[in-house]
């Protein structure tokens, strides 16, 4: 499936590194969601679950300036 066929992905809900995905898609996919008429014709629309990459960081002991 071309990426160029995704319209739109919003945030719906996000809570630390767990984000629920809501994403239009241009023309018919019934494997991937719900279909709708939309503004470009027929779309289906997706809503799925992302869970973000943990963040790392490394704390150095140092003199302050």
């Amino acid at each position: 499936m071309p990426e160029n066929d995704l319209l739109d992905e919003q945030v719906i809900f996000e809570r630390g590194r767990f984000q629920r995905i809501r994403r239009w898609w241009r023309g018919l996919h019934p494997d991937r969601g719900t279909l709708v008429q939309g503004w470009t014709g027929w779309e289906t629309v997706e809503e799925v679950d992302r869970i973000l990459p943990a963040r790392t960081f490394v704390v150095r002991r140092g003199r302050r300036p």
